[in-house]
């Protein structure tokens, strides 16, 4: 893919010109009028460009992010992605659709959808950008396991990582992919947009809280062989009595984002024709695994990595029967964007990047994660991972899902606290004495609150805080 940018990419990826690449909620758009549009817009860009020029992505339409991503591409201008709902501001060349922040200089429309109009306006002082490569997408990460970082990923890593997740997937032309995901964030960004589109297929975007019944009509209408989305959609779809005639003509069904509960994953198994696969991966490294689930699935099960992706664990960084996950891709990240340029991945001199997750594997190869080492619980020196407690809890037949964190404690240190929401009448008591006969002493939770959900990031991601 050397030399190959997301435009030519999209331009060669087997669309016809008059099929619909993109259907948002503004209507859809032809890739001949996709790439129209960014042909126009990159004139724009490069009126606009002075040196260290980022691009700051604030847009809610789908369409308009597809179109700015491409010009820029087309330019030379790195690309930051960011939530065009939030106070946060970045520095840069700032495009935005949101009527809030309308300032600065207007696009005109272009053809096909009912495209909102782009704004552009400079934010803050000039940015240094020192190693930053031109063509680049930065994604920042939820924050979930820290602040929220800005990830730079080279268009060369991108495709890489959108090739890969589409013939996994078997994107071709002419299909439609139905994703209700964040395209300001990785997953959404590759899986349910640039995906579809560098293999000719039609991306059918829905809003990332869209429910079961809303995908469903959006499944049913463009006869959609293909659905990302998140887990919360798939819990209430499992929550259901019965299979929604709405989604048989579903083959693969990919669940990523936050990991996905057991239990959930088993019901829609056993409801459902389609394979549901549940997506492990990071900003950093792009698509590590798509594992399908079965009637044995368990929590943390994410399988063995795909093809061009090297995985082992390092036995110097080790909590109980779990090591530290190690990667090595050729869809990696080429570090942090920081206040004066490109800061370094955690990456050793022969090319692992250490990811921060425990893990266990089998014989076969295939991962279990364990959680994150910043999670682990010191208890008086013992080391807990939350992970085992958590997958001890979700054995359970009652409980759906669980979450286990450190508490302070003055004696030990740290004691082991448990969050569970049930689909059963189930007492702490109960669930105490299931622990007792399958953890050791220091792991076992000092207690179990039974809540109705688990508190969630805007992507779906379990907040590990005490609050």
């Amino acid at each position: 893919m050397n030399g190959t940018g997301l435009f030519e990419a999209v331009r060669s990826g087997g669309g016809a010109p008059d099929a619909p690449a993109i259907i948002g909620s503004r209507g859809e758009i032809t890739f001949r009028q996709l790439l129209t549009a960014a042909e126009g817009f990159a004139r724009h860009l490069d009126a606009h460009r002075t040196p260290d020029t980022l691009v700051v992505a604030r847009i809610a339409d789908v369409t308009a992010r597809a179109v700015v991503a491409l010009a820029a591409d087309l330019v030379g201008l790195p690309v930051l992605h960011a939530d065009p709902n939030s106070p946060v501001e970045h520095t840069g060349l700032t495009v935005h659709d949101v009527t809030s922040h309308r300032n600065g200089e207007g696009f005109t429309r272009w053809p096909g959808a009912d495209s909102p109009p782009l704004w552009t306006g400079r934010s803050g002082d000039r940015r240094e950008l020192t190693g930053v490569p031109e063509r680049s997408h930065t994604f920042l990460t939820s924050g979930s396991t820290g602040l929220p970082a800005g990830v730079v990923r080279p268009v060369e890593q991108v495709l890489v990582d959108c090739l890969r997740i589409a013939d996994h997937l078997g994107y071709e032309p002419g299909a439609t992919v139905v994703a209700s995901t964040l395209a300001f964030h990785s997953y959404g960004f590759t899986y349910g947009l640039i995906a579809p589109l560098v293999r000719g297929a039609t991306a059918r975007h829905c809003p990332s809280r869209s429910v079961p019944s809303q995908l469903a009509r959006a499944v049913h209408k463009h006869r959609a062989a293909h659905l990302i989305g998140l887990p919360f959609q798939l819990q209430l779809l499992a929550a259901g009595n019965e299979a929604d005639p709405g989604l048989a003509t579903l083959r693969r069904v990919v669940s990523s984002g936050a990991p996905l509960p057991a239990e959930v994953g088993r019901a829609l198994t056993r409801r459902y024709g389609f394979t549901l696969e549940n997506g492990y991966g990071s900003s950093e490294t792009g698509a590590i695994s798509l594992a399908p689930v079965s009637e044995h699935f368990a929590a943390g099960d994410v399988g063995r990595p795909l093809p061009g992706i090297e995985a082992r664990l390092d036995p110097a960084v080790a909590v109980g029967d779990s090591r530290e996950l190690l990667l090595r891709t050729d869809s990696l990240a080429a570090g942090y964007l920081g206040p004066h340029g490109l800061l370094p991945l955690r990456v050793d001199e022969d090319g692992w990047y250490r990811t921060g997750d425990l893990a266990l594997a089998d014989e076969d190869g295939r991962l279990r994660l364990q959680g994150r080492v910043g999670n682990v619980i010191n208890v008086a020196g013992k080391k807990v991972s939350p992970g085992e407690v958590e997958s001890a809890l979700e054995a359970h037949p009652a409980v759906a899902e669980a979450q286990v964190l450190g508490e302070p404690d003055p004696i030990r240190g740290q004691v082991p606290v448990a969050r569970v929401v049930a689909h059963a009448p189930v007492a702490e008591a109960d669930l105490l004495a299931w622990c007792q006969d399958r953890l050791s002493a220091h792991q076992l939770p000092r207690r179990i609150d039974l809540l109705s959900e688990l508190p969630r990031s805007a992507t779906g991601k379990v907040v590990r805080n005490l609050a």
